[in-house]
């Protein structure tokens, strides 16, 4: 067996052995800092070596023993002095980092003030759950140090030790909490925090804080109004942050006006920052820390998907529901993430209006290991030509009734441009303009846009704001001659296909669900692929990409931002003439290298299909 404590040294042509033998870490300041003892045994035979190495062993074994006699164990008193001095150097601690703040006149320097404690706070709680045994190893190095000063021995096995230890790190989080109190002026003493932390510990630190309590009056009998119930410390709180959750909310949606948000994307945020009070109740916003964001994600997580489509959920709180049967599917990854957005931007707001320090459920998102471009599939050129086969698409779109253009060119248009389908829903007959080229000739070109005085008319983002050329082949199929015909015969008409109807996501319901259904009579979404609407817009950029167009053209014709200040705050948007060379031009599919699908056979004569009426005043 191999010996640690012999240790071979090469001398010469042979070797010597070395005894060695670390110093116990609880004794090493009895030896001056020494770390181990290393004795040459040179002139001890090979034969003695063993055995001279076992007896210095065994000698300095006796000799530690006998250091320890002469040392007291950790008893529950060295307890208790230990963490007086420990709570009074919090305390000192608590109050200089709180007179630097009085120094603060900024209130936006206070919130950063008390955001980098938040940030310490948050840090060491992770660290508590995922790096503990860090945690522990630095806790134990403080300990060893203290105990040494107080020739106490260390024992990391005894009851009280790990008592000790344990009573350090519950009194760091005690001492962030002071922090915040005392920096947010809470008039709390020196003596309301030893008798939280005598509350915490139960231990009996401070007795004299007992006689400052006011005395019990033995004849003093309370009327029987309702059950005895053990309260919870009240957590004081001032100024904004002892507003409630509900009214805090109804400020933020009332400040989100002005973006003019959709009215599901408001239902969507308000379902989830009122599951906060679902979960916690009307409490003030300043409640809502760390503790609660975790307590929160948690919750979060143990939803049941579409709860409100169980008649067994309706009627549960939302407690119950999340303890409900696990026969339920969880809701996606995707889904709590989106609440978790929303509560966090929510939260952010509430910081910088002084409603609340820190936003706890930041960092809080799950990771999506699928990669983002997997989310849709972009169409196969076979398919492309299933689904614009004259056979198929005539029939299933009903075109020729004359109430269906929609069904007939909404398709189309995405296929062509990659526009996403509430922009091509949403067009307007005016939006369809002939511009002036870099030359003589004008283009006809789509303008997506927002517009003051159409509401309806809403876009993803600012860099969805864009003019495109329009498609030859789109030109070929009519679409100019539709709008000049719809100009002619309907007058007052504005949209260009007003047939459709606006809802909460705008105008895309009707054209959504039947290209969703014509997929599936086709068989092309069998195999379980994700296709539909918005897969033209992958199949476009995909397409483009593989033709070896550059990303600023192709971001510019699919309405992306460009990623590049110079381009996406001070350049113009490019002239159609080099949208149409750069991207239009290149789009064509074929389902082999010679043989390109045909659309010309969908062509259609718009004169005898759009209806001879005046619809004045429908839009």
């Amino acid at each position: 067996m191999k010996q640690t404590h012999l240790v071979p040294r090469k001398s010469g042509q042979s070797f010597l052995f070395h005894f060695r033998n670390r110093i116990p870490k609880d004794l090493v300041s009895y030896f001056d800092g020494r770390r181990q003892f290393q004795i040459s045994l040179k002139d001890v035979s090979s034969k003695e070596t063993l055995l001279v190495s076992i007896t210095l062993r065994q000698l300095l074994h006796q000799i530690f023993e006998d250091i320890r006699k002469g040392m007291k164990d950790l008893t529950l008193e060295d307890i208790k002095d230990i963490l007086r001095i420990e709570v009074r150097k919090s305390i000192l601690h608590s109050g200089h980092v709180s007179e630097g703040h009085n120094e603060i006149y900024d209130s936006m320097r206070k919130i950063e003030s008390l955001e980098k404690v938040y940030s310490r706070e948050i840090n060491m709680r992770k660290s508590l759950v995922t790096e503990p045994k860090e945690v522990r190893d630095s806790i134990e190095n403080k300990l060893e140090t203290i105990l040494e000063s107080l020739q106490i021995n260390l024992d990391k096995q005894s009851i009280n030790y790990r008592k000790l230890r344990s009573s350090f790190i519950d009194l760091y989080l005690l001492r962030f909490k002071w922090i915040k109190e005392m920096m947010d002026e809470s008039g709390r003493t020196d003596d309301d925090f030893r008798r939280e932390v005598d509350e915490k510990f139960k231990m009996n630190l401070f007795p004299e804080l007992s006689e400052k309590l006011t005395p019990i009056i033995e004849n003093f009998v309370p009327e029987p109004t309702e059950p005895y119930r053990v309260q919870e410390p009240v957590q004081i709180l001032s100024g904004l942050r002892s507003t409630p959750i509900s009214k805090v909310i109804g400020e933020f949606m009332k400040d989100k006006g002005h973006i003019e948000l959709r009215t599901k994307s408001e239902r969507d945020i308000k379902h989830s920052l009122g599951m906060l009070i679902e979960d916690f109740g009307d409490i003030p916003i300043g409640e809502i820390d760390i503790e609660k964001g975790t307590l929160f994600k948690s919750h979060i997580k143990q939803l049941p998907k579409n709860r409100k489509k169980y008649p067994e959920l309706r009627d549960l709180s939302f407690h119950d529901v999340i303890q409900s049967d696990s026969k339920f599917e969880r809701i996606s990854t995707v889904t709590f993430n989106k609440h978790i957005g929303y509560v966090s931007s929510f939260m952010i707001w509430c910081v910088t209006h002084g409603y609340s320090y820190v936003n706890p459920f930041k960092g809080m998102k799950l990771r999506i290991k699928r990669n983002q471009r997997d989310e849709r599939d972009r169409f196969k050129e076979t398919e492309i030509k299933e689904v614009f086969s004259k056979g198929n698409y005539i029939h299933f779109t009903n075109v020729e009734s004359g109430n269906n253009f929609h069904n007939y060119f909404v398709p189309l248009i995405g296929l062509f441009t990659g526009m996403r389908l509430n922009e091509i829903c949403s067009l307007y007959l005016d939006n369809i303009f002939q511009k002036d080229g870099n030359h003589r000739e004008k283009r006809w070109c789509f303008n997506i846009c927002e517009e003051k005085h159409r509401p309806d008319k809403k876009l993803k983002t600012q860099s969805s704001r864009r003019i495109i050329p329009i498609h030859d082949t789109l030109i070929d199929l009519g679409l100019i001659e539709l709008v000049e015909l719809l100009k002619k015969r309907q007058i007052g008409r504005q949209r260009l296909f007003r047939e459709l109807k606006y809802g909460e996501n705008g105008y895309i319901r009707n054209v959504s669900y039947f290209f969703g259904q014509y997929l599936k009579k086709l068989g092309i979404k069998s195999d379980g692929r994700k296709l539909d609407f918005h897969s033209f817009r992958h199949t476009l950029i995909d397409h483009l990409k593989q033709k070896g167009i550059d990303v600023s053209f192709i971001n510019e014709y699919v309405g992306h931002k460009q990623g590049n200040i110079d381009l996406d705050r001070y350049g113009k948007g490019y002239n159609p003439d080099i949208l149409y060379n750069k991207c239009v031009s290149k789009i064509f599919f074929e389902t082999s290298h010679t043989r390109r699908i045909d659309f010309k056979i969908l062509r259609l004569d718009w004169k005898k299909i759009v209806p001879d009426k005046d619809w004045t005043g429908l839009v």
